[in-house]
């Protein structure tokens, strides 16, 4: 029914183009959902924020009365939407309404610069609105959805009129693909991913131009990979990740020809690929084209559509015009995540490889990169033993993201661990850290935060360039606040003394030290006690959980452009005391036997603790986390364990950040190893995966 509305009112009123806007489930916006287009009126904007009415289809559905605009007025508001309409459109817009209920727009688009739209035209358009409207309510009393999909249905004027010349019908097969590739032209370039390609192509030629299937590859080390299909078989999908340079396969032609191929029901190879139903006898027609950037091929898309005794020359056209597009998508997200890749491998490798482990304080970090492009940032964070007794913890951010800034990071961090090392005050230590900036004869600065703990009193003191200062929440639940002086950044004044505070920490203190990225600085502390707050109460005061929980809940800001580090201390009690409840072990990198000793290690703790009872089940679930650790690491792995009041935790740190896999293979339910983290998960109290900086902690608690 709107298909056939949008129709005549196209040829009605002789526009370029004519949809019906519908709200979108979920979204504050209005959404597309039918399109009645002649071969040049592609220029649409499919989704409208609800809260402008400078938008005409969204001020006739708000205010339920006709609107005119120009696309100049609205572009001028929006000037990203000038992609959607690459020449100047007069719109008109009425509500769709009938006896007071309103489900949506009619909007109309002429190409023109300031074209009158006449009162009739207007009238003609408002009448339509009204009948759509009138014969909505029965629709909508009966159930049906009155929300737009995720893209419009898209159809030509001819489409509901045959009755027209054989040039008319032409342009009825046309115009449907000439605007799902505009739309297609569009949104790759601004694809950040090879699945966001398949997900529009998808959409636009399955979805939108009815093809039955699709299957999209791409060209790696000579053999092809499927990165995206829909309403393939199976049977297929193997096939084609299985083909050869002899396979005889379409898509292996399409390649070494570097040409489009056309492949009807009679070619053997287009058999079996579709995925259908019992009884399903249809017939399948596959365009097969090579996605090529120059002369370099790159993969294949093959398509699918319906036989029906058609030469399907328009969509043939259509996929000559696409494929240029996806092979340029291709190249370009290949390239970015090349480098992306490298500039993370370089930040990373500048963040410490495991935290020390520092009898009477836990600690644990979080680094998470900014989301999208290449730039590198700076932020770094350090946990250095000080050979004197105690411990410095320091965070920092120098200005700027490019290589420049990473360079910089680097230089600083190695200086401060250096400085720290000499036992000065976490004043003195930026004191020199800033004069060494300024040696540097670079043009960046660098905010910073060092803090000096000694485990033995619990007495922390803290000074700040330009830095926010850590959030110190006691067992209580209180939070110190300190009135610190918080010097200029370092790199602005080479003369600057910067200070210290002091401040007293009880056992169970937590300190979270944190970049911009994490907390906005700028929102003021309550913000960042909030997190806390809440991400103390959801993980029960679990030092892993808490950071988990905080990058939970601090992704909802903006962190496009900043990466973002957190390093959390939790203060537990004097070190002397600590020493006898907390023990470690360092395992090189492959070293197997490091398994059977770190058993033998655990068999001594718990005897030691009085905990003879645990062994069993602790040292199976030992090994298995150090093997996982060991086999898929490929690290050196560090292995503590606690003993708390009420239960056992084992930790095992290693540099790998993904998480820990399942290493046992098929068949080997019985075996004595091997069973990965199924076994943790079946037997420990709580475990978890948490990343810590360049790597990882795999974490369980046995209770008792």
């Amino acid at each position: 029914m709107l298909v056939d509305a949008a129709c005549r009112t196209l040829r009605d009123l002789h526009a370029s183009s004519v949809a019906v806007f519908l709200p979108v489930r979920g979204e504050p916006v209005l959404g597309a959902a039918v399109a009645a287009v002649e071969p040049l009126g592609v220029g649409m904007m499919e989704r409208l924020p609800m809260d402008d009415e400078i938008f005409p289809s969204v001020a006739a559905y708000k205010t339920g009365k006709p609107k005119v605009a120009h696309s100049i007025d609205t572009l001028g508001k929006y000037p990203e939407f000038s992609v959607f309409v690459p020449y100047p459109l007069a719109i008109a817009s009425a509500p769709l309404e009938w006896e007071g209920k309103r489900f949506g727009a009619i909007s109309a688009f002429w190409p023109g610069i300031f074209r009158h739209i006449r009162s009739d035209e207007l009238g003609r358009l408002s009448a339509v609105g009204r009948e759509v409207a009138r014969e909505l309510i029965p629709l909508a009393a009966a159930g049906v959805s009155m929300q737009a999909g995720e893209i419009p249905l898209v159809t030509a004027m001819c489409a509901v009129s045959p009755a027209v010349g054989d040039d008319t019908v032409r342009d009825a097969e046309i115009a449907p693909f000439l605007y799902h590739i505009q739309q297609l032209a569009l949104r790759l370039p601004r694809t950040l991913s090879l699945e966001d390609v398949v997900h529009e192509v998808d959409q636009r030629v399955v979805a939108g131009l009815k093809a039955r299937a699709m299957a999209i590859t791409s060209l790696e080390n000579g053999r092809l990979r499927v990165v995206g299909a829909s309403g393939c078989s199976q049977a297929f999908l193997r096939r084609l990740e299985a083909s050869s340079s002899c396979s005889g396969m379409p898509e292996e032609r399409a390649m070494t020809e570097r040409r489009q191929l056309f492949c009807d029901t009679a070619h053997p190879e287009t058999r079996d690929r579709v995925e259908s139903a019992a009884g399903d006898d249809e017939e399948y027609v596959w365009i097969v084209s090579p996605l090529m950037v120059g002369t370099r091929v790159l993969g294949t898309c093959s398509i699918s559509f319906t036989a029906d005794g058609r030469h399907f020359a328009a969509e043939r056209a259509a996929l000559n015009a696409l494929v240029p597009l996806l092979g340029q998508a291709f190249e370009r997200i290949r390239a970015q995540e090349a480098s992306h890749a490298l500039a993370r491998q370089l930040q990373q490798a500048l963040l410490p490889r495991m935290l020390p482990s520092i009898p009477g304080l836990v600690s644990t970090s979080r680094y998470v990169p900014a989301s999208g492009g290449l730039e590198l940032g700076g932020d770094w964070y350090d946990l250095i033993p000080v050979p004197a007794g105690g411990v410095t913890a320091v965070i920092g951010d120098v200005q700027g993201h490019s290589t420049a800034a990473t360079v910089v990071m680097g230089q600083l961090r190695s200086a401060v661990r250096a400085y720290a090392t000499d036992g000065g005050s976490p004043g003195s230590l930026l004191r020199r850290t800033n004069r060494l900036l300024g040696e540097l004869k670079t043009d960046l600065f660098a905010t910073c935060c060092c803090a000096l703990l000694d485990p033995e009193t619990g007495r922390m003191r803290v000074a700040t360039a330009g830095h926010p200062f850590p959030l110190i929440r006691q067992a209580s639940g209180d939070y110190l606040d300190p009135q610190p002086d918080v010097g200029p950044p370092l790199g602005v004044d080479a003369e600057y003394e910067y200070t210290d505070v002091s401040v007293h920490l009880e056992p169970g203190a937590l300190v979270a030290f944190y970049t911009d990225g994490f907390l906005r600085a700028g929102a003021g502390h309550e913000m960042g006690r909030g997190v806390i707050d809440s991400a103390y109460a959801l993980s029960h005061g679990e030092l892993e959980a808490i950071g988990d929980e905080v990058v939970k809940r601090t992704t909802v800001f903006p962190r496009a452009a900043d990466d973002a580090a957190l390093l959390l201390l939790r203060y537990e009690e004097p070190s002397a005391q600590a020493r006898h409840y907390v023990q470690r072990l360092e395992i090189a990198r492959r070293d197997l036997r490091g398994v059977q000793r770190a058993r033998l290690s655990l068999r001594a703790w718990l005897s030691a603790w009085s905990l003879k009872a645990l062994d069993d089940e602790a040292q199976l679930l030992l090994s298995e986390v150090v093997t996982n650790a060991l086999v898929h690491a490929d690290s050196d792995v560090d292995l503590r364990v606690r003993r708390y009041p009420h239960c056992l935790r084992v930790e095992v740190r290693d540099s790998d950040p993904h998480p820990a896999i399942n290493v046992g293979r098929p068949g080997e339910a019985q075996a004595e190893g091997g069973r990965g983290m199924m076994i943790v998960s079946a037997l420990a109290s709580a475990w978890g995966n948490s990343p810590s900086g360049r790597g990882k902690t795999v974490w369980f608690e046995l209770p008792f």
